[in-house]
């Protein structure tokens, strides 16, 4: 169940749905792939929100109130306009609940030529899982271009699995960094496409 942000009520729970792939399968990356080449017909953004607060400062003792800081906030603005200038556009946008991830989807959002909704779901929190995410995404074939914005170790997990990647593979996400799968199909049967994987200093310097 998502929550878009007027909504209060507790998100259900999601079935997990087991997406086999093989491990030794990783796409690599191809910074000259083309996304929106006939065989990409869903593109997949996985974004780790911004620079937030440290616990306990600004009043939040509440790990799930942190928001970001003044300058986190800043740098995801950068971060947005250099997607903005590599022609980043979703029709859905799907965020953990938690503060500091729902400021980053905002600040994508507004950053956006048009208005694209953005929801919330649980299974991106530091409680979810990859099999939750692949079974909410599914629930939703008709929208073929989506960012996600959670946390880590939840998002490089994600992404190894949608990539078909073994456990030793070295992925992460730094506060900020964003990359892009492209699959000919969801849920996936085969290992999904990693077009790039871009830190946050490399998209705020495209900006």
């Amino acid at each position: 169940m998502l929550r878009r942000p007027q909504a209060r009520e507790q998100a259900a729970s999601h079935a997990a749905t087991v997406i086999e792939m093989e491990e030794n399968r990783a796409a690599p990356v191809d910074p000259a792939a083309d996304p929106e080449a006939p065989e990409a017909q869903y593109q997949l953004y996985v974004m780790r929100h911004g620079e937030p607060v440290k616990r306990g400062e600004a009043g939040n003792p509440d790990d799930s109130k942190r928001p970001l800081t003044p300058q986190g906030r800043k740098r995801t603005q950068q971060i947005a306009e250099g997607l903005r200038r590599m022609e980043f556009r979703v029709d859905w946008i799907v965020s953990s609940p938690l503060a500091r991830a729902v400021e980053t989807a905002q600040v994508l959002a507004e950053s956006l030529a048009c208005r694209v909704p953005v929801e919330f779901s649980d299974t991106l929190g530091p409680e979810g899982s990859a099999e939750a995410v692949i079974a909410l995404l599914a629930r939703y074939p008709d929208r073929k271009r989506t960012l996600l914005v959670g946390h880590e170790p939840g998002l490089s997990e994600l992404a190894r699995r949608l990539i078909g990647a073994g456990r030793q593979a070295n992925l992460a996400f730094k506060k900020g960094g964003c990359c892009l799968i492209a699959f000919s199909e969801f849920p996936p049967r085969t290992p999904g496409r990693l077009v790039w994987w871009l830190t946050p200093r490399a998209l705020r310097k495209m900006a």
